[in-house]
């Protein structure tokens, strides 16, 4: 997994209509007949002037959102989603309804009408907030697995182009209503969107994309010899007192990802290891540049196409699994 910091500036974009959407669609547009309505005030805001208020869903729902509720749900981290979630969805209960009604409002709005169409479909503007988002975030492999790229690219003569897929942490099946919450929208692949699915995660268990700093160092890939001409990819945690990694990485399923790459990408390593001349690798990293003036992390990205630096872990494909088996074999003496 890669840690995607707090990304304020694709924060204060998106929020910016986000919110608006989501208070028009609540209370519809501030109007002479409408004087509870949602405005922001800037005569230029789109939402604000040409969304309306979203039919079907029940009054006590909508009576739930103050303007702040509003903006903290666009807005919050992870930890505040999870509590304002609890929260109405207590509220709504005392007042009367049940937890399946709650989940239904929230499900007609923030599902049905704000992730999949208004973030997704939206054929009334330029560009869809689903690819807004993703060249704003400018992360150019999966969040979870970092072994396929999620390059943005417009179809200037129309039809589909290519866009990430965006996963839901708290999966929208159980919290509906964070479906379109700012932090709870992850980049990925359509293959870790599928396996995750709505994998139950929760913050004391588990690694969040942008809440763990330090994801790289909780977890390291390894291999384990099955025989003498097969090698599995398998996962150590670092720590003995903290979990997360490794239970982060069995919620994903990225053993089973990351399975198929067993017989090439780690064979390919252990082949440059153990059938060249001794210490190959070494070889390859300080012998064959070592006239250069070049760096550590130069050397890695020209050999093997990787980036050392976990902040740059997202920029090529196989960047940590390829860090961590390398470093693995190179501390093997003969």
């Amino acid at each position: 997994m890669i840690y995607l910091g707090d990304q304020i500036v694709a924060l204060n974009e998106y929020s910016k209509e986000a919110i608006c959407w989501l208070g028009v669609k609540l209370k519809g547009r501030l109007t002479s007949s409408n004087k509870s309505g949602y405005s922001c005030g800037y005569s230029t805001c789109y939402p604000c002037n040409n969304s309306n208020i979203r039919s079907g869903v029940e009054q006590n729902f909508r009576d739930l959102f103050t303007d702040s509720i509003i903006k903290e749900l666009i807005e919050a981290k992870p930890k505040r989603l999870f509590e304002i979630n609890s929260d109405l969805q207590a509220n709504f209960v005392a007042a009367g309804g049940t937890v399946a009604g709650f989940n239904k409002n929230a499900k007609k709005l923030f599902v049905s009408s704000g992730f999949t169409t208004w973030f997704s479909k939206d054929e009334t503007v330029s560009e869809k907030w689903n690819y807004r988002l993703a060249r704003l975030l400018d992360k150019h492999t999966c969040t979870y697995c970092n072994r396929e790229y999620i390059f943005v690219y417009r179809n200037t003569a129309g039809g589909k182009g290519m866009v990430p897929q965006f996963d839901h942490w708290f999966a929208k099946t159980d919290f509906p209503l964070l479906g379109i919450s700012f932090y709870n929208l992850i980049p990925s692949c359509a293959t870790c969107n599928t396996i995750k699915s709505s994998t139950d995660l929760n913050l004391t268990d588990h690694l969040h994309p942008y809440v763990d700093s330090n994801i790289s160092n909780t977890y390291n890939f390894s291999y384990l010899p099955i025989s003498d001409n097969e090698n599995r990819i398998i996962f150590k945690n670092r720590s003995l007192f903290n979990r997360k990694g490794i239970d982060t990485v069995n919620a994903l399923n990225l053993s089973l990802i990351y399975k198929g790459h067993s017989g090439k990408e780690l064979q390919d390593l252990i082949d440059l290891r153990y059938k060249y001349s001794d210490n190959y690798l070494n070889i390859l990293l300080e012998d064959t540049f070592g006239y250069l003036d070049i760096s550590k992390e130069e050397r890695y990205r020209m050999i093997f196409g990787v980036e050392l630096e976990e902040d740059n872990h997202h920029k090529r494909i196989f960047s940590k699994f390829k860090s961590d088996i390398i470093n693995e074999l190179l501390s093997i003496d003969n």
